[in-house]
């Protein structure tokens, strides 16, 4: 089983994304971006669901650290937020985002997204 390592700083969203896809993949969850660069090296997960808007680090400085780190640079990142301007999109794509997902989301559309994104980096 995939695992996962989702960033947000809502619980709410972390049980609300975890629960969806519980039978699909295995989920360590993170509250902050330092909290995920922390795990990112313990836990060396298979893909990286990033949210953008939070507190002392947003998502796009998180993904330039992932990107420029060894143990991280190859982890897909796909970004997941209530973001829904073009320009945080393509933000997100200049700095190594393998997808950008908008909140609120479909479970389905989400696992196809995961699923696709893993394939390619297989």
């Amino acid at each position: 089983m995939e695992k996962i390592l989702l960033v947000d700083d809502v619980a709410t969203n972390l049980k609300c994304v975890s629960k969806s896809l519980k039978d699909k993949y295995q989920f360590i969850t993170a509250k902050s971006g330092e909290e995920a660069l922390m795990l990112m090296k313990k836990e060396k997960p298979d893909l990286i669901l990033l949210d953008i808007c939070m507190p002392n680090m947003d998502g796009y400085e998180v993904l330039k650290r992932i990107k420029a780190d060894v143990d991280g640079a190859n982890i897909p990142v796909v970004f997941l937020t209530a973001e829904s301007n073009l320009e945080s999109e393509m933000k997100g794509r200049e700095l190594g985002a393998a997808d950008f997902i908008r909140k609120p989301f479909m479970p389905s559309a989400l696992f196809e997204s995961i699923q696709a994104v893993l394939e390619q980096n297989r």
